[in-house]
């Protein structure tokens, strides 16, 4: 068998553990409209160093005895077709203070589960098929 590919987008942003959106992190916030706006997947990635042309958090960090600065790089990766990603640029255009968000396009590998899952949904929260699922159907339509 041939090895299948999809085409999808990303979002990805940088951002630090220590950067604030009201009362929670930055990346919970991202994470929760993201989920409300029923993006197809998101990840969180906590780094263990980084730089950038700006300093953040000088004066601020939390120095612990074991891992030293409290205010770590923070990746979230969002996955979804791009007009579905669109949704929530106004809320990081507004809101994503001390953080980068870039954008681009990925080909993914289509495996044997996904290919099974056919109807799958999530069981939890009743939320919408991934954008992979999604377009699979429409595909066999």
């Amino acid at each position: 068998m041939a090895l299948e590919f999809n085409k999808t987008s990303y979002l990805k942003i940088y951002t630090g553990e220590d950067v604030l959106f009201e009362d929670i992190p930055l990346y919970k916030a991202i994470l929760r409209e993201a989920r409300s706006l029923g993006l197809a997947g998101g990840t969180v990635i906590k780094g263990i160093e980084g730089y950038a042309s700006k300093v953040r958090g000088v004066g601020r960090a939390v120095s612990t005895f074991i891992s030293g600065n409290a205010n770590f790089p923070v990746i979230v990766e969002l996955v979804d077709k791009k007009e579905n990603l669109e949704k929530i640029l106004p809320f990081l255009e507004k809101n994503a203070t001390h953080a980068l968000v870039v954008m681009g396009e990925a080909d993914y590998l289509v495996t044997d589960f996904m290919r099974k899952a056919e109807g799958y949904k999530d069981i939890n929260n009743g939320s919408p098929q991934p954008s992979y699922l999604r377009k699979q159907q429409e595909q066999q339509q």
